[in-house]
């Protein structure tokens, strides 16, 4: 018997960049087991209609209500705020709008399952439908946290001062209680890879792997072909996104220095959704910034390595299958290749420092026979693990589980 579904996300599905890329598996992988419905609550604010291809039958959007840095307050509020963490402050207000809103649209409608993507999102909306639940964690905003304050600095890459340490101290455990509840109100919880499900430690848990679709027809006819022997590291994504962009700018001030010791014209190519920071970092020699483009294709074709040299990450990284998928090898840190069951030396370089990193990087150019035999395992993993099939055979677990009572 076909399902009905209700998906409630932060993001919409048909975004190009982002967490977009998860929440659109999910949704084709539920598509196949019923009819599945989008209850949306997008931070910019704004009512898009899905593409034509959308496998949603109705769509609700409702803006998530925050209140913007600049905007004026009276003491009052701010002491509250300050009390409550603004945290909590945003799940409130917006769950006081959705409250206003999406009752009439959900009215008449019987739904089997009910799906959130993120606990804040379920915060948000929890309540709204009496069905099983599944929450998608997808990572822990608690880890992320905790890793900014290991390299000394504040949530977003901010300079971290005392008043702004005891408050992430505060925002860590506010979420390590939100862990908690989730797992008490959900019947199935869901992770994007197994270190973060082996350190949630929750009964009630599965792994739904993060998956990389390759482009129709694999962009051959669009990729450009890499210069003649100019080696070429290339960092992908969304370079505005703060542990991005700290990984960018460890790459170009500390790493690639080292590595043009070997490789005097060594070229760096950041790739993706640009801002100022990283736009100061392509006027370093040898640095190109692509700012947002179409397709990544043909710069991984570019790419001799695909460098992941992140210092703050939760979850997996969508980036490294890329690479994988595209055969393009790859250098991490130990963070960047978390969740993915990679092997160091077998599948990708790992190491974790500056120095590390750029031998690693410095090997792979001079052995480009080593290089290849390392993607080729690296594509096969992919193949085997990392297609959306895997997902959607994870996601229809996940279903089955919470309609059999999850716990």
């Amino acid at each position: 018997m076909a399902l009905r579904i209700l998906l409630v996300s932060g993001i919409r599905p048909w975004d190009p960049f982002g967490g977009a890329m998860r929440t659109k598996v999910i949704a084709g992988a539920l598509a196949g087991l019923g009819t599945v419905d989008l209850l949306v609550l997008p931070l910019d604010g704004k009512h898009e209609e899905p593409p034509a291809d959308s496998v949603f039958d109705r769509v609700l959007t409702v803006p998530q209500e925050f209140s913007p840095m600049n905007e004026e307050r009276s003491p009052a509020r701010r002491v509250t705020e300050f009390l409550k963490g603004t945290l909590a402050a945003q799940i409130g207000k917006t769950r006081k709008a959705v409250l206003e809103k999406a009752p009439d649209w959900l009215a008449g409608t019987r739904y089997d399952l009910v799906w959130y993507m993120r606990e804040h999102v379920w915060l948000m909306t929890r309540g709204l439908v009496c069905a099983p639940t599944v929450i998608d964690v997808d990572d822990l905003r608690d880890v992320l946290l905790a890793r900014w304050l290991s390299i000394g600095k504040a949530d977003r890459g901010m300079e971290l001062t005392p008043v702004r340490r005891l408050d992430m101290r505060r925002v860590i455990a506010r979420w390590r209680r939100i862990h908690r509840q989730a797992a008490q109100g959900a019947d199935v919880l869901i992770y994007s890879g197994q270190g973060d499900l082996r350190r949630s430690g929750f009964p009630n848990s599965l792994v739904v792997p993060n998956t990389y679709t390759p482009p129709a027809g694999g962009g051959g006819a669009e990729a450009a072909e890499k210069g003649p022997g100019r080696p070429t590291l290339l960092f992908q994504g969304v370079l505005s996104y703060a542990p991005n962009a700290d990984a960018a700018a460890w790459l170009v001030k500390g790493i690639a220095p080292l590595v043009r010791e070997e490789f005097p014209d060594l070229r760096v190519l950041l790739a993706g959704q640009s801002s100022p920071r990283i736009d100061a970092l392509g006027r370093s020699p040898g640095v190109e910034v692509t700012g947002i483009v179409p397709s990544m294709t043909p710069h991984l074709r570019q790419a001799d390595l695909v460098v992941a040299p992140l210092r703050v990450a939760g979850g997996t990284r969508i980036k490294i299958l890329e690479a994988f998928a595209h055969r393009v090898p790859v250098v991490s840190t130990t963070v960047g290749a978390e969740g993915l069951e990679v092997r160091a030396g077998e599948h990708c370089g790992i190491a974790d420092t500056t120095e590390a990193i750029a031998d690693e990087c410095v090997r792979l150019l001079s052995d480009r026979a080593a290089a290849r035999a390392m993607a080729d395992r690296a594509h096969e993993l992919y193949d085997s693990s990392y297609r959306p099939e895997r997902a959607a055979e994870q996601v229809a677990r996940a279903v089955d589980t919470a309609l059999s009572g999850g716990r």
